[in-house]
């Protein structure tokens, strides 16, 4: 086994290496958030200093990984917690799905069924609240689960109608997800033989955390925190014996089908969870597992659904809501947009109609890859937690909705699962370009394509006049065989 580690006599260089980039990383976000914060300036200077902003703390981020496995735990919680504290007085950022979580909060609130109606219907196509949600979704009912709508619903008779609370109070939600993460992440880590500060870099301290769960506000850092937290529980459970082994599995059932009622992919982690506790179970204890185990699912979604009466539509809507905006980063929907293309140089009308196909035939795949992983599961021959992932993984490639967000769904359980420098580098590299993806500010093409070259020109100016200057950290590794 390969671990990264300091070279002897360089532990003094590597902590002021550590200190540098930590608060190199926690400047790129100050940036990020003064510049987008209100103040008066040029669009294109609001996305080039925004960008230079996420890329500093990307380049920071990359550079602490190089030397987290020689870091303790505590200083790279430390180090989330220093990043994460200026997104908390930031504007929300990369996405406009708050204000939609607003609309459902507020029409859940008033009594009205958020599976039958959206905020235009219920609210009023004038009501402030229904004009602040994207114009895609202001005729659609709730896509999420029960126990997210019913957050939502608590937050709305807080905060009422008014953004700043109910973003506070959001990002409050994603906050112990990223706490429940921290907590869980290094224990699983462990299971698989994986550092367990690595993990922590790559999952917790991942800029997509930064950018989408804190500063974006997105319910799935309340998600993926409930549905590790629950997995480690769940593991935790199946290596007891006596009365503590099914208190901590029904405790982690209880998280994974809490999360998974907040968005239902989080119940693939249960799935080969699961299997791999019915492949290594007794005769009688394969019974209890394959029939425990679904059944504490169903008995959690029953109680969340009727407990918070917002009942089952929630079911209904799962299918066909997300998948009514065509997301151009989704693979399946740019064949779809590539044979439309080709179409229209006929004079045809292909593009709709070729998406749903892709869509039909990625989802016929996922099923299938899916399946085998989970055979390959039950065989003993991957980690459940790792064929999890890769099912995460595949649900983005063949899906027909992929945001950078939805890449902490495989992240998280990756994180913990690969034990090869090479592929934890990979799924860096692959979190580092979702990260600088989504501009920090809306503007015109040419104020986006400007910005993003003045970002790249200061960047790659500045990286250049510290290198020549000696003042850019220096990394000295070396590998031990452990």
């Amino acid at each position: 086994m390969q671990n990264v580690l300091p070279a002897p006599g360089k532990t003094g260089t590597n902590t002021l290496n550590i200190r540098t980039l930590h608060w190199a990383g926690f400047s790129g976000i100050v940036v990020l958030v003064l510049v987008t914060s209100g103040i008066p300036l040029p669009s294109v200077l609001v996305v080039a200093l925004g960008v230079l902003g996420i890329g500093i703390l990307v380049l920071s981020w990359l550079g602490i990984g190089r030397l987290a496995a020689a870091l303790p735990e505590r200083r790279l919680h430390w180090i989330a917690v220093s990043w994460c504290a200026p997104l908390l007085a930031a504007r929300p950022l990369f996405s406009g799905d708050i204000h939609s979580y607003l609309a459902q909060g507020v029409i859940a609130a008033k009594g009205f069924d958020t599976y039958l109606v959206g905020p235009a219907e219920a609210l009023g196509p004038d009501s402030p609240v229904t004009l602040a949600v994207s114009h895609y979704w202001r005729d659609t009912p709730a896509p999420y689960g029960p126990a997210f709508v019913a957050m939502a619903r608590s937050i709305a008779h807080i905060a009422g109608e008014n953004l700043v609370p109910t973003v506070l109070l959001h990002r409050l939600a994603g906050l112990i997800g990223i706490a429940l993460m921290a907590w869980a992440i290094p224990r699983l880590a462990r299971r698989v033989g994986v550092p367990p500060s690595i993990a922590l870099w790559l999952a917790v301290l991942n800029p997509l955390v930064l950018w989408h769960i804190v500063a974006g506000v997105h319910n799935d850092g309340i998600m993926v925190g409930l549905m590790v937290a629950g997995l480690e529980l769940v593991l935790m459970g199946a290596s007891r014996t006596g009365a503590a082994r099914p208190a901590l599995i029904t405790a982690g059932v209880i998280a994974v089908s809490a999360a998974a009622n907040i968005k239902i992919v989080a119940v693939a982690g249960l799935l080969f969870v699961g299997v791999d506790l019915f492949r290594r179970a007794t005769p009688a204890g394969r019974v209890a597992v394959a029939l425990g185990l679904p059944a504490g699912f169903a008995a959690v979604t029953v109680a969340i659904s009727l407990g918070s009466g917002l009942g089952f539509g929630w079911v209904r809507v799962l299918s066909g809501v997300s998948g009514q905006v065509h997301s151009w980063m989704a693979p399946t929907n740019e064949l779809g947009f590539l044979v439309g293309g080709i179409g229209k140089i006929f004079g045809l009308d292909l593009t709709d109609g070729a998406i749903k196909v892709f869509s039909l035939i990625g989802a016929i795949l996922g099923l299938a890859v899916g399946a085998r992983l989970l055979w390959l599961t039950y065989r003993e021959k991957l980690h459940p937690l790792y064929a999890a992932g890769l099912t995460f993984a595949a649900m983005l490639v063949l899906g027909p909705v992929v945001q950078p967000w939805y890449l902490l769904w495989t992240v998280a359980l990756l994180a913990v699962s690969l034990t090869t420098g090479k592929a934890r580098w990979i799924l860096a590299g692959v979190s580092a370009v979702f990260a600088v993806m989504l501009p920090p500010a809306n503007g015109g093409v040419v104020s986006l394509i400007l910005g993003y070259l003045i970002a790249v020109v200061l960047l790659g100016g500045t990286l250049v006049l510290l290198k020549r200057k000696g003042h850019l950290p220096e990394i000295t590794l070396r590998k031990s065989r452990t």
